[in-house]
């Protein structure tokens, strides 16, 4: 779904505004919105949708052990997370997950595209 949009100048200024927002760490509430942070934050960057995936899946296995669900630390469904994700990025779409870890933390793992955002169009790739 495209939701109506405003030119890539207009994100700018609306990012640049908003200083709290440029320096904060904590998911943004459209998951475009991350491409409007500061390129410092993105962690890596992939041209091919399986190098992305393959990204996605270290990250959320280096967590994993962490989890404090045990049935997201199960293999079979971490298996199911891992071909959804797979299958988003190939037509293009963002992946996001978000998991509860022992005591108090929380982690978040996503991959944004911007090739350009399917969501969010106008917004401009950090990386151009």
């Amino acid at each position: 779904m495209v939701v109506r949009d405003i030119s890539a100048q207009e994100w700018k200024q609306i990012a640049a505004a908003s200083p709290a927002f440029m320096a904060s760490e904590v998911p943004p509430l459209e998951v475009p919105h991350w491409l409007l942070r500061p390129a410092r934050m993105i962690k890596a960057t992939f041209e091919a949708p399986d190098r992305a995936s393959a990204w996605y899946k270290r990250q959320v296995s280096e967590v994993s052990p962490a989890f404090a669900a045990h049935h997201d630390k199960d293999p079979s469904r971490q298996a199911e997370w891992f071909a959804t994700a797979d299958g988003r990025l190939r037509w293009g779409g963002d992946v996001v997950g978000g998991w509860y870890l022992r005591g108090t933390g929380f982690v978040s793992v996503q991959v944004v595209a911007c090739s350009p955002n399917r969501i969010r169009p106008t917004i401009p790739c950090p990386m151009h």
